[in-house]
């Protein structure tokens, strides 16, 4: 069913139109004439994280094209693209470019299964022959689905003739398309939408130990979401997010003290730390990369040559520790590991209880928040121009353990203050960790230097040492 007149007019349409004579009657005085057509293939695009198709759009590749659908004034966008594009700093500036400047630069646009694309492109005609309106269909097929929609969109002055056309094609099944999200599951992009943060079911009466079971129950299946990008290596962040979601399973360990025995946590720790450090020096590589061009905007020109030196030691020295960490993913050592302790958290019998497994969950959490709050103003009070690099880095890991906590229980409290607050505690956070990480490069780029100097003593190092 159609609803009212939209400029422009985006539909469904249940069955081809039928173009035996090469043309439609529309009206009296105005016809609709097939002007071209192409048949190619072409792949549906979005990010991990579904930007795309959280948004209501619809991005296809197809040869060197990107089309961006997306219902509001703007209706089908086109620019060109490389076939190898994946990353939106690698378009040149265009319609679709502008367009998804909302969507993670850090994120590479993923294709889904492979579909045929068939184009036909209308013109609706006055009975001068003038163009007065122009049509776009889209018949996106595969093995297993097959649908039809296209874009109308009237030319400046034509809005009456245009409401005819979207009158005629409401008339031969067309219905208006208020979103295109569900476009993704028929053309064989299905999977669901990963959440990095997913909502946390949490009684206020559950025993401690069975919500911190439900938090790192949680935090591993998050974590193994992003195995296949990381071997895939697609983007850094899957790598990025893997990390966190081990590192939150670590904080529920180390802060719910005397909920699980204390032999158990040790080891628990101990697990979650071994398979964490195997992957350390490729996220710092990550994030020295990611840093590329801010350190050349913030360098002079004439220490460029060292930088370039630097980084291409880095891409090297990226791809072995890649593959490292491919392996040991792929490892039967790290899949028994992590099964194991998947399965140890799956039932309330495999590990020790502590003396406090059963307190309720709302007090549990409350004493908890309250004492760290407590352990982040202590430190804060102390910090000063002249406070050692070692101590700020203290107070970042303090308010990095109190905003877990409260996202760990954020379903307890009032949503809205809570909100609040951990959005000022991220930005502060965020600070924080932006310095720790220029205190901590320092050391680590100058022991890089050392290294890379041993290895390479025939090389000329004076421009990359200036540029450290």
């Amino acid at each position: 069913m159609c609803i009212g007149y939209i400029e422009p007019f985006q539909f469904f349409l249940n069955k081809p139109l039928n173009m035996s004579e090469q043309s439609l009657s529309i009206s009296d005085d105005m016809r609709l004439i097939c002007s071209g057509s192409t048949t190619t293939t072409a792949y549906c695009l979005d990010d991990f994280e579904s930007s795309i198709k959280c948004s209501k759009r619809l991005l296809i590749r197809y040869q060197n094209n990107l089309l961006l659908l997306q219902t509001n004034t703007s209706g089908a966008l086109k620019q060109n693209c490389s076939t190898k594009w994946r990353f939106i700093s690698q378009l040149d500036d265009g319609a679709v470019k502008e367009n998804l400047s909302n969507c993670s630069p850090i994120r590479a646009f993923l294709p889904g299964n492979k579909n045929t694309l068939h184009i036909e492109q209308y013109t609706l005609l006055d009975d001068n022959e003038k163009t007065i309106a122009r049509c776009t269909l889209y018949h996106l097929s595969n093995a297993d689905h097959s649908l039809i929609f296209g874009v109308s969109q009237p030319l400046r002055g034509y809005d009456a003739e245009h409401a005819l056309l979207q009158e005629f094609l409401c008339k031969h099944g067309a219905a208006a398309i208020n979103s295109y999200a569900d476009i993704y599951a028929q053309c064989g992009f299905d999977q669901p939408v990963y959440n990095a943060k997913p909502k946390l079911d949490i009684s206020v009466d559950a025993p401690a130990i069975e919500t911190a079971a439900h938090l790192i129950e949680v935090s591993i299946n998050v974590s193994r979401q992003n195995e296949e990008g990381i071997k895939a290596d697609y983007d850094t962040e899957f790598l990025h997010d893997y990390r966190v979601s081990l590192r939150k399973v670590r904080s529920v360990l180390s802060l719910f003290k005397g909920v699980y025995s204390e032999a158990d946590t040790a080891a628990l720790k101990q697990d979650f730390s071994d398979i964490m450090k195997e992957t350390n020096r490729l996220r710092d590589l990550d994030v020295y990369l990611l840093d590329r061009q801010e350190l050349f905007e913030l360098l002079p020109v004439r220490m460029h040559v060292g930088l370039e030196q630097m980084f291409d030691a880095f891409a090297v020295e990226r791809k072995k520790q890649l593959q490292q960490v491919k392996k040991m993913l792929n490892g039967k050592s790290y899949q028994h590991s992590i099964q194991s302790l998947q399965d140890k958290f799956s039932s309330a019998d495999k590990l020790s209880a502590g003396p406090k497994a059963l307190v309720a969950s709302l007090p549990f959490a409350t004493k908890l928040i309250w004492k760290r709050y407590g352990k982040v103003c202590q430190i804060a009070r102390q910090i000063e121009t002249t406070t050692p690099d070692e101590e700020i880095h203290q107070l970042r890991i303090q308010c990095k353990k109190l905003r877990y906590l409260m996202e760990f229980f954020s379903t307890l409290f009032p949503q809205k203050m809570l909100k609040d607050l951990i959005k000022s505690l991220k930005r502060l956070q965020d600070n924080l960790g932006r310095f720790n990480d220029f205190s901590i490069q320092q050391e680590s780029l100058q022991e890089f230097l050392t290294t890379y100097a041993k290895k390479h003593r025939n090389q000329n190092l004076i421009p990359m040492a200036e540029s450290i």
